[in-house]
């Protein structure tokens, strides 16, 4: 069996695991950058955000248990717990929760301050008012509100890596696939697909080929596009709004902050910064702050980490094109996407639905395994899934639009 993956972000490369599994597979990957990793890459620009995992990842969890780690065993042990550090009246205190709002350290009335400035859209931009404040109600279905309370209740703790995101995930990933002989095509843009007697024809630069199953795994506005290009009609409504200004910084090695073994995580005014001090480094992320020049922004860090001396080297990473990010808002039905079914086209990304209440690895890592279980069955692949726990997946609405 031939199977084509478009995308190697979280989601591609969870898709191309499952089914790397079936010795009868042949799986290809398509990225249309030259580096792999999607929205989990790290460009010229730093790193697209902090990279957290929340400690209810489970599907995304049981994969990275079994790829080889960059210094532990597995990728998963090379995961750390983040300390979490939040701004009160009192000054700078610790936190036992990842949200402020729900931590006992915080005092009761700068929790209050808290809920009173919330938006209820902390990933979701303002068109037209400020492309960098996430503020727009009306890109929510009502249900993703309780949801994303919810998820914030039952997510007490945050994992980070000490390090770069490709360095102890998306290498690590990729070699790990290409030994089980996944073969990666970058810099290969998918123009269009069609399906043809029962089978699915690629457009590439390189010419046309035919596969058993092709599942898209692109970002939105890429999916909309290609499926635009191949001529299906489908039910995908842009919405407009665009993700935030990321920053990758080095610091001094003698700075007073990095005398920790332990990341650590600072959010005032608007500017949230991960410390990961064994590699002398902080990625920050600007959500709800007027300003987010490289001036404005390194002198908030400078005051958030009570710098000595001069960042040592600024990238940064705007991430600014539509539907980068969706976070809590209308999910798509990866069912109901097309119109006219095309048998052997399956879709999956962190902005369907798959349970899991945000955009997020984990739901990236959901909607891949979902999409999976339907290609087995529709190729008749019998080796069955790993062992995990798929019951918030809803994997009965993930079949072919057929």
């Amino acid at each position: 069996m031939k199977i084509c993956v478009i995308g190697s972000g979280i989601t591609g490369l969870t898709v191309a695991f499952q089914l790397s599994r079936h010795r009868h597979a042949e799986v290809v990957v398509y990225e249309r950058e030259h580096h792999f990793g999607g929205r989990a890459d790290v460009a010229s620009g730093g790193e697209h955000c902090p990279r957290f995992f929340m400690e209810d990842y489970s599907v995304l969890f049981d994969v990275l248990r079994q790829i080889d780690g960059h210094d532990g065993p597995t990728v998963f042990d090379d995961l750390q717990l983040v300390r979490r550090f939040s701004r009160t009246s009192k000054g700078w205190v610790e936190i036992s929760h990842l949200y402020r709002v729900l931590a006992r350290e915080v005092p009761v009335r700068d929790r209050l301050r808290v809920l009173l400035d919330w938006r209820p859209s902390p990933l979701i931009a303002e068109p037209g008012l400020n492309e960098n404040r996430f503020a727009s109600p009306r890109n929510y279905r009502p249900a993703s509100i309780p949801q994303l309370l919810s998820s914030m209740l039952r997510s007490r703790k945050g994992y980070v890596f000490p390090g770069a995101t490709d360095d102890y995930l998306i290498n690590p990933w990729v070699r790990h696939l290409e030994g089980r002989g996944v073969t990666f095509q970058p810099g290969t843009p998918v123009s269009r697909i069609r399906g043809e007697d029962g089978a699915v024809i690629v457009t590439c630069p390189s010419g046309e080929t035919v596969y058993d199953a092709v599942v898209v795994t692109a970002f939105v506005p890429d999916t909309v596009n290609l499926l635009n290009a191949s001529k299906l009609d489908h039910t995908v409504v842009e919405m407009d709004h665009t993700h935030c200004v990321a920053y990758t910084m080095r610091l001094a090695p003698d700075e007073p902050v990095l005398d920790t073994d332990q990341p650590t995580f600072y959010c005032n005014g608007g500017v949230n910064v991960l410390v990961q001090p064994r590699y002398e480094r902080c990625v920050v992320l600007c959500t709800n702050t007027p300003r987010t020049d490289p001036g404005h922004v390194v002198g908030k860090v400078r005051e958030i980490l009570g710098l000595r001396g001069d960042v040592l080297d600024v990238r940064v990473r705007t991430n600014q094109r539509p539907n980068e990010a969706v976070y809590a808002g209308e999910h798509l039905h990866a069912d109901r996407l097309l119109r006219r079914a095309v048998p052997g086209v399956y879709f999956a990304g962190s902005a369907m639905r798959t349970g899991y209440p945000v955009d997020s690895a984990e739901s990236a890592a959901r909607s891949a395994l979902a999409a999976v279980q339907q290609v087995r069955k529709h190729l008749g692949l019998l080796t069955p899934a790993p062992a995990v726990d798929c019951s918030m997946t809803d994997t009965a609405s993930w079949g072919r639009a057929e």
